[in-house]
Formats: structure tokens, sequence, C-alpha cells
């Protein structure tokens, strides 16, 4: 089994209850499907991933997942420059100083296929309040327009490790 062939399939194994079987949960729009498959009615473990992979198919293709766009325009609860994605930030070093000495910043963000987010930000100082807003708004704007592809809210979960920094060619043996 590949590991997209599991997508919203889990195994459940309770010795305490005596359930064995597999597990399908997709939500979709704040809609939960769950459903579970019994290795014991489905007379072992193959045929019921392979019920449970065809219930999981059926309801993704009655409710397909939201597209990258449709998820990056759900405005979130606290969101309060009335814009998705875009928001006012102080850079940290500079948040205990007098506010004449702070450095403000409009910020775009949005989301990457791989599951990571891009930020920009506009200097209030260089670019002036209005300026700096209309700068981040036109560049969220723009990568949202080159966004394609459905939305995957497990795409962080599965990035790869980073590989371990070099040591400049060191032979190993220098480093033990």
């Amino acid at each position: 089994m590949s590991q997209s062939s599991v997508y919203g399939i889990s195994r459940v194994d309770n010795e305490a209850s005596r359930t064995h079987g597999w597990l399908v949960t997709i939500q979709r729009r704040g809609v939960i499907y769950r459903k579970h498959f019994s290795d014991g009615v489905f007379s072992g473990k193959r045929k019921a991933f392979s019920a449970a992979k065809s219930y999981r198919d059926e309801v993704i293709a009655a409710h397909p997942p939201l597209s990258m766009q449709e998820y990056s325009s759900i405005r979130k609860k606290n969101n309060r420059s009335g814009v998705v994605g875009v928001c006012r930030y102080c850079a940290s070093e500079t948040r205990d100083l007098p506010e004449d000495k702070q450095r403000w910043f409009w910020v775009a963000s949005w989301p990457l296929p791989d599951g990571r987010r891009k930020r920009v930000k506009f200097s209030v100082n260089k670019y002036g309040e209005d300026g700096a807003f209309k700068l981040a708004l036109e560049a969220r704007n723009a990568a949202l327009n080159k966004l394609d592809g459905d939305f995957d809210p497990g795409a962080v979960r599965r990035r790869p490790a980073r590989k371990s920094p070099s040591h400049n060619g060191a032979d190993k043996s220098a480093r033990l």
C-alpha cells in the first residue's frame, strides 16, 4: 500500500474492545465523513481495506477538496486588516522602542503547494501606510493568481527532513 493510497484511512486495532478494522475520516467544508470497515464483517484486513478505500474514493469524488485559491480566501476570526493574507506587522526588535523608532510593515502571505508559506513585507517608512498596504495586496493577488491545484492539509507534515549541514569535506573520523 503506497502512502497516497491510505489518505484519510487509518488502522484501528483495539484488543480491549476487540475492534479491528479500517476507519475512513474525510472532512470537507466543515462536514466530517466517517465510516468504520471491520475485518470481521469484510472477511479480513485486505478486503476491509479495499472497501474502506472505495468508500473514501466515493466521498472524495462527491466532495472534492478545496482549491488552493478557495483555501487561501478563507477569512480567519482574528483577521484585523479586512483582507485575507495581509497584515500589519512591527519588527520584533523595535517593538519596545518609542513609537517613532519602531519599524512597521504590511505583510502579504500565501500558501505554497508543499505546505510552506511565502511572506513578503513592505515598509511603511519607505512606501507610506497606503503604499505599503497596496503593494502587499498586489503581491498577494499576483501570487494567488498563480496558485493552482487542490489544498492538501497534510503537506506540511510530509515535508522531507532537512539534510544535515556538511562539514566542509572534513574526515568523518575526525568528528568522532
